[in-house]
């Protein structure tokens, strides 16, 4: 049996114009590009898994034979309605898009998402329209803040009106996160199960087996900064080169007690290694 660790993507938008736009190639991908990386999973073997198989290999330990990749959209752009969601379905794909709600139908009212130009965040309408076609639903929280820069009392509402929202919207079960920015701390962790959340998405590279932690489950970054090779490279192990490899499993096990992770990004902000 072919046992193999899962790569779990992670995309935010599309760019049509990437070429245009190049400020937008922290967050996007081009058009073209996304084309590409989907043609080679198909062509590789590739399935795409959904949210239950994923919570019986993280919850339950049980793994999936074969190759399969987590498709991940984080935000909610209109561009994954209008491109991704028919490019995914020629082959055969779907996705999970974590959802931020306090924007719907809007641009970002953040200057972090200056750069994403007119790509306006999904109407509830297409976000519906995602989810009749497979696609899982689940939250990045309301507002898009840090998460660890919150109070009990303002972490406790991002995490539960998001989840309300889409549940209400959408009439499916939330009970996955991902944090924005990649950013959290014990008392994220531990609001997490409070709020009626089962998994949590960070954005520490890496492949998904097993044995991860349902609350610090690894993702890959993609952007338009990767060529086909680095594209490849991550997909196959997780990350974009041995040093990376190297320096992600040190800040894992110096990371494995949140507590001390805590400690010393509060103390020794310089270590290097941050919630990414």
């Amino acid at each position: 049996m072919d046992i193999s660790g899962i790569p779990v993507l992670n995309y935010h938008a599309i760019d049509e114009n990437m070429a245009g736009n190049q400020e937008s190639r922290n967050v996007s991908v081009s058009l073209q590009t996304f084309k590409d990386h989907m043609e080679w999973l198909y062509k590789e073997g590739y399935k795409s898994i959904n949210e239950a198989d994923l919570r019986s290999l993280v919850l339950k330990r049980k793994p999936i034979p074969g190759k399969h990749v987590l498709i991940t959209f984080d935000d909610g752009y209109y561009s994954l309605y209008k491109y991704a969601l028919e490019i995914l379905s020629e082959y055969g794909f779907t996705a999970t898009l974590f959802l931020s709600t306090a924007y719907m139908g809007k641009l970002y009212g953040l200057d972090d998402f200056y750069f994403v130009s007119d790509d306006r965040q999904l109407t509830w309408d297409e976000i519906r329209a995602l989810s009749a076609n497979g696609w899982a639903i689940q939250s990045h929280g309301n507002n898009h803040v840090k998460m660890n820069h919150l109070d009990k009392a303002a972490l406790i509402k991002e995490l539960t009106e998001s989840k309300s929202a889409i549940e209400q919207n959408t009439g499916k079960q939330v009970d996955s996160f991902s944090f924005p920015y990649g950013l959290y701390n014990k008392m994220v962790l531990d609001q997490l199960a409070a709020a009626g959340y089962e998994l949590a998405y960070s954005v520490h590279p890496g492949l998904l087996f097993p044995s991860s932690e349902k609350f610090r489950i690894p993702r890959i970054e993609i952007n338009n900064m990767d060529n086909m090779d680095t594209f490849i490279t991550k997909v196959k192990t997780g990350y974009i080169s041995p040093s990376n490899a190297l320096r992600s499993k040190f800040r894992d096990i110096v990371y494995a007690n949140p507590s001390i992770k805590d400690i010393i990004e509060k103390v020794t902000p310089m270590f290097g290694f941050g919630n990414h």
